[in-house]
């Protein structure tokens, strides 16, 4: 098929719902804008992965943004070795594949990351004269180029001369973050997270290490006065720096509403969706069942809650409590979506299973490529290396504990006992591979 895909590349987080929850929000806003025929996400620790996605998608040209603040270790390594990319312009399977720069280059953070320290002046008659700034960035000892975004706008606003002192400081690199209160003076701190999502690090590590609990107010630490600021990716204005970034490729990404919220979603098994609803009239997909009027949880005692919106849903299903694997088999209950046409089926189970109905008709066909655990573990450089030499006990343990309570069939490991299971997991899943890894390291 012809066509555009925009993927944003996102971390995802096996602890809070807003790290790849902030980057599904883009895909809903990019997705009513109708900025491309074809719109989603990935993610590191989360579905679907970054290995898969462009599997999920049939559009000839793609172009991935990077859902980071900085050119590191992720946009740099992991995201172009985990989608076999050839540097920014590769093809993979006919298609054309653009990556591009992250998210935190674009120039438009300048302007989010000034109205962050005016609205927060402004509300706390903080005179900037006696105050002092610190930009606080992710930072990683793995690729030095993490820091260079945080940097450069911690020198940026020291250059204007707004604030008696301006520092940078990072949660995973050095400077560390408590460190501003040895390097400034000032009676009062301004720390503004260069985070896109709110998630635990904004919420927790952060503020654990300035020293702070109230994150909408004044703290008093070290006898100084802090004021934390919302993350810089919260602002409406980051999915207009996603597409001038994706619209650098050359591609005609516009802005053209929609006629329904399912619109815009990866197309890759929907043919073979339909043509299963239209034989089977009713069909069991994981713990929901769909026909051509719904989509409704299986153990629906009634109707339940109906969801008439992909963000919505989402969030009943995913947010509270936080369910890091989609296809864990605790979906709650109590909930339908009535659908417009049998077409929307599609997109309302890649809102609950994301990344799996291309998998699911890629096995129908016989043509579904497994990912072996030795593959992974060789083209890992991280913490994941080697995986695959893992003493086959600790693969069991773990296949037990995470695969035993998931909707899916592990089919890349053949010996997996899964009975009764129909939808396959062509890959271990950053899940199954950090609690593999911890098994390892706690029989050493």
């Amino acid at each position: 098929m012809s066509g555009i895909a925009l993927i944003l590349a996102g971390h995802g987080s096996h602890v809070s719902a807003n790290t790849a929850g902030v980057v599904w929000a883009y895909v809903d806003r990019l997705r009513s804008w109708g900025a491309a025929d074809e719109i989603t996400a990935c993610f590191w620790k989360e579905a679907p992965a970054f290995s898969q996605v462009l599997d999920t998608v049939l559009a000839d040209d793609v172009v991935i943004v990077p859902v980071f603040t900085a050119r590191g270790y992720f946009t740099s390594e992991v995201i172009p070795i985990e989608l076999g990319l050839d540097g920014n312009a590769s093809e993979h399977n006919g298609k054309r594949i653009q990556l591009t720069r992250p998210i935190g280059e674009h120039p438009r953070l300048r302007s989010i990351v000034d109205n962050r320290l005016r609205e927060t002046i402004e509300e706390y008659e903080l005179p900037p004269a006696d105050t002092a700034v610190a930009i606080i960035g992710h930072g990683t000892r793995r690729h030095r180029g993490s820091r260079d975004t945080a940097r450069e706008q911690a020198l940026r606003i020291r250059r204007l001369n707004w604030f008696r002192e301006v520092v940078d400081v990072y949660l995973d690199d050095e400077p560390a973050i408590p460190s501003v209160y040895r390097d400034t003076r000032a009676a009062n701190i301004i720390a503004l997270p260069y985070f896109l999502a709110d998630g635990s690090h904004v919420r927790q590590d952060l503020p654990r290490a300035l020293g702070i609990s109230d994150l909408d107010a004044a703290n008093c630490v070290n006898g100084r006065r802090v004021f934390y600021c919302e993350p810089v990716g919260s602002h409406e204005s980051i999915c207009q720096a996603i597409l001038d970034l994706a619209r650098e490729a050359g591609l005609p990404f516009a802005e053209r509403k929609p006629p329904s919220a399912w619109r815009g979603f990866p197309i890759a098994g929907r043919s073979a969706l339909l043509h299963t609803l239209a034989r089977q009239k009713t069909l069991q997909f994981g713990q929901v069942k769909v026909d051509r009027r719904r989509v409704w949880h299986s153990d629906n005692r009634t109707e339940g809650k109906t969801f008439t919106s992909p963000a919505a849903l989402r969030a009943f299903l995913r947010d509270d409590p936080f369910r890091p694997l989609a296809t864990s088999a605790d979906l709650p209950a109590g909930w339908q979506v009535p659908l417009d046409a049998p077409e929307q089926a599609h997109a309302v189970l890649e809102t609950l299973y994301p990344g799996l109905i291309a998998d699911w008709a890629a096995s129908k066909r016989g043509a579904l490529k497994t990912d072996a655990l030795k593959a992974i573990g060789k083209r890992q450089n991280g913490l994941f290396q080697d995986i695959h030499r893992l003493p086959v006990n600790v693969i069991k343990m773990a296949l037990d504990k995470v695969c035993g309570g998931c909707v899916r069939r592990p089919t890349w490991w053949p010996d997996a006992a899964q009975a009764g299971k129909d939808l396959p997991c062509r890959s271990a899943c950053n899940l199954w591979l950090s609690t593999a890894r911890q098994m390892g390291e706690a029989k050493l």
